[in-house]
């Protein structure tokens, strides 16, 4: 859960980055790179490693799992956006 939560950290500073255009390509990348990983943790075994290749099934799978976990922790998730 920490690697999950220093990812998500980074990602929702990113995201509040990018809203005011202040990312290069380069640091749009990363952040993108970032949200890869916090969302890949949302499987299970091997594909929750860096570096698997995601099926579009289990890419959807990881974005369904994500965004459930943000609904289901909408206070957190309002918390790490504000900072």
């Amino acid at each position: 859960m920490n690697d999950l939560m220093s990812l998500l950290e980074v990602y929702y500073h990113c995201t509040g980055l990018a809203e005011l255009h202040q990312l290069t390509q380069i640091e749009r990348f990363a952040c993108n790179e970032t949200y890869q990983q916090a969302k890949r943790l949302f499987l299970d075994g091997d594909l929750a490693k860096p570096g698997s290749i995601l099926t579009r099934e289990e890419n959807t799978r990881a974005f369904l799992a994500f965004k459930q976990w943000e609904s289901e922790n909408a206070a957190l998730v309002a918390r790490l956006r504000a900072h």
